[in-house]
């Protein structure tokens, strides 16, 4: 199967996933280097942090299972109707939690002002819901350019509010960060309902097949959206109990670089999920074998590149970026330039793997590596700090690629060889070597 059958999807996905690294590099550039290092940043790392859990979590048990269907061609009016509660009711309950937990959140993050940050987190989650159900509609439609626009009212918007308060010297705290995420989501789901318009199933009866079937499938889903959000969120978190607001503030500096990464392969992902799930419906196990390999092996050779750049200049990056504000971010920087080789490996393979319904497997590898992060974070984390919490992310990455791959390997016989092999072979192709 030849990549260019996807190349209109696979360019809308990459505008897609751009539009984070915009508002990504508004954070590093002006948040991170605006909002006081030891009380402020630190408050609005695990404000946003605590609202990607929440968000998540619902997307987990709900959307996924949502978009696997509805890619599948097996949606029907009762699964949507199914999808649409089970992702407005875990957001409402998570808001409310949040809200209620906010007094204390202080106090056991020992950051001042959480309390607030917590409170606008609850906000937030809720002006997502609509945004973040259209989303998935246009994302198991493969419709990027549509779910581009989408993306862009909210990226944009929040990006562009945070330079116009920095450029006039205004950018103080992290209630104003917030409130322009705030303003952001608003923006981005009055938009949805004309991106969707006329795509919406019907809302049909009520049946109890339907309702059963995703609460299933979302049971085994919402296993591995707390995985994730383990080490993408909770790490914040976690530091947070140990070490208070300014190491979380330090390691999200040197974090916020892995963005960029993330972002890679999220837009990988918005054509390896909906379509792993329609070719392996379709029985086309060796198609899908060879675009595992392809896109997978063209990703390592980009990754090869960049990291060697980063690994020997990343003092002077950090140094230019942050203006000597977080020099101790540089070597916690490489140690995430080197998880970075694990984590397309890993997402990658669990994207497939849930989209051809082995859900289960991405949970043995999950629980299994979660048993590692805990006990490489209470060693770590109190021990080295910041770095410590990128040890950990480390390791757990490592964990999670070698048993996804191993379950890969015995589905779809992808192996790190042939997806060597497969990327070394495009080389020489586009080279002339025979």
């Amino acid at each position: 199967m030849e990549l260019l059958r996807y190349r209109h999807i696979a360019f809308g996905a990459l505008a897609v996933k751009s539009l984070p690294l915009i508002y990504g590099g508004a954070v590093i550039l002006f948040v991170n280097t605006h909002l006081p290092r030891d009380t402020e940043l630190g408050v609005y790392t695990l404000a946003i942090a605590t609202f990607f859990v929440v968000s998540l979590i619902g997307k987990s048990f709900a959307l996924y299972p949502l978009i696997k269907f509805m890619a599948e061609g097996s949606s029907s009016g009762s699964s949507w109707k199914a999808g649409v509660t089970y992702w407005v009711g875990t957001q409402i309950v998570g808001a409310i939690l949040i809200w209620s937990f906010a007094p204390y959140a202080p106090g056991i993050f020992h950051a001042p002002g959480l309390d607030d940050g917590m409170r606008w987190a609850a906000w937030i989650i809720l002006a997502f819901i609509p945004r973040d159900l259209v989303s998935a509609l246009l994302q198991a439609r493969r419709e990027v350019w549509r779910l581009s626009i989408l993306e862009a009212c909210y990226f944009l918007a929040a990006a562009a509010g945070i330079v116009v308060l920095a450029l006039r010297g205004d950018l103080r705290n992290a209630d104003q960060v917030l409130a322009l995420n705030l303003a952001a989501g608003a923006l981005s789901t009055a938009i949805a309902p004309v991106l969707c318009y006329g795509r919406i199933p019907g809302w049909g009866r009520s049946s109890d097949k339907a309702w059963g079937k995703m609460a299933r499938y979302g049971r085994d889903s919402l296993g591995i959206g707390i995985g994730d959000t383990v080490y993408t969120q909770l790490d914040y978190h976690i530091l947070g109990l140990y070490m208070g607001a300014s190491e979380v503030a330090l390691y999200f500096a040197a974090k916020n670089f892995f963005r960029f990464y993330n972002a890679v392969t999220q837009a990988i992902n918005l054509l390896i999920f909906p379509t792993s799930s329609n070719l392996f419906a379709r029985g086309e196990i060796g198609k899908l074998k060879e675009l595992i390999e392809k896109v997978l092996g063209g990703y390592f050779g980009f990754l090869l590149i960049i990291n060697i750049l980063i690994l020997f200049g990343a003092d002077w990056i950090v140094a230019v970026v942050y203006r000597g504000i977080f020099p101790d971010a540089a070597n916690i920087l490489r140690v995430f330039a080197i998880a970075s080789f694990f984590e397309p490996l890993y997402m990658v393979s669990e994207n497939v793997l849930y989209g051809i319904g082995k859900p289960k497997a991405i949970l043995i590898a999950m629980w299994s590596s979660l048993i590692l992060f805990g006990i490489l974070s209470a060693i770590l984390m109190p021990a080295y700090g910041a770095m410590g919490g990128a040890m950990v992310i480390l390791g757990t990455l490592f964990s999670l690629s070698a048993i996804t791959i191993f379950f890969l390997k015995r589905e779809i016989q992808v192996t790190p060889f042939s997806i060597f092999s497969r990327a070394l072979t495009a080389l020489k192709n586009s080279a002339g070597i025979h």
